[in-house]
């Protein structure tokens, strides 16, 4: 019995070296692939990449400009040319530019033209007492026009009433071009507020004389004219001008006056049919041509 318990132990304490050896053989690889991994994160990575970092002439989180080569790269060549000194205003221009003021064609029926202002007014005087509006505009001559239209079709459909009384009267469309706004400013909150007020300005003359032309009482027209202006007025009054707009500033400011006063001596009893429309279109074409100059 003695014997065979000796032999039962001697048989397992052979088995405990043997596990102990192959965990030796296991364990003691996994600690050098982990000693070295531990030494190249903390040690031999960030030398590297310091010595890269100072190869490249950058520092940490520093990056090239955008147009600088790199060691052992080549820049690519610029292929924009220099522009000529005509480009750079042009390009100046095109910035400066913001808006324009938007033309437009106004279809008049001429009456008469006389070289004498005297015999102009006389006919416009006569024209009135048929309860004709009538209007002289001087271009060489004195021309007499008794319908301003912003539609050819309303023009001729009036042509045949007049050539009853003055045989050779026709229709002549004079051709208002844009204004280009074109100066220091140009740009600003302000000139596009006067750009919009001048394009409804517009409008309401277009509404006025095609009322006008139809025959239609203007009264209601008149006084929701008179709301806009003044809404327009206190606009412009409650804005900070830059100094290079003072002149446009004023000369819209003219053109308001002088609408209302056309709306405020309009009585619908004595009014003659398509003066008041006449009356205003002249003066937004002058404000037009005096603008021009300003800028």
């Amino acid at each position: 019995m003695i014997n065979m318990r000796r032999k039962r132990s001697e048989k397992t304490g052979g088995i405990g070296k043997g596990k102990t050896l192959l965990l030796l053989f296991v364990m003691i690889p996994l600690l050098g692939i982990a000693l070295g991994y531990g030494v190249a994160k903390v040690l031999i990575i960030p030398y590297f990449a310091q010595n890269q970092e100072d190869a490249d002439g950058t520092s940490a989180g520093q990056k090239l400009p955008a147009d600088t080569a790199g060691p052992g790269e080549t820049k690519a060549p610029d292929d924009t040319a220099p522009q000529s000194p005509a480009e750079d205003e042009q390009a100046v221009n095109a910035y400066l530019q913001a808006f324009d003021v938007k033309g437009f064609d106004l279809y008049r029926i001429q009456v008469g033209a006389f070289s004498s202002q005297q015999n102009a007014l006389k006919l416009a005087e006569e024209l009135n007492d048929k309860g004709m509006a009538a209007a002289v505009d001087e271009d060489g001559m004195h021309k007499v026009y008794t319908l301003y239209s912003f539609s050819r079709e309303l023009a001729e459909a009036e042509i045949e009433k007049v050539r009853a009384h003055y045989s050779d009267a026709h229709i002549s469309k004079a051709s208002f071009p844009s204004v280009e706004i074109n100066f220091s400013q140009s740009f600003s909150r302000e000139a596009s507020m006067l750009r919009d007020q001048l394009e409804e300005c517009k409008d309401m003359l277009k509404q006025v004389s095609a009322a006008e032309a139809a025959g239609k009482s203007i009264e209601d027209i008149v006084e929701e004219h008179k709301n806009r202006i003044g809404l327009f007025e206190a606009q412009i009054s409650q804005a900070e001008w830059p100094a290079s707009m003072g002149r446009y500033k004023d000369e819209i400011l003219t053109l308001y006056t002088a609408m209302l006063e056309s709306y405020s001596e309009y009585n619908s009893r004595t009014a003659i049919p398509g003066q008041v429309s006449m009356e205003l279109i002249n003066c937004y074409a002058e404000v037009l041509k005096r603008i021009s100059l300003v800028i």
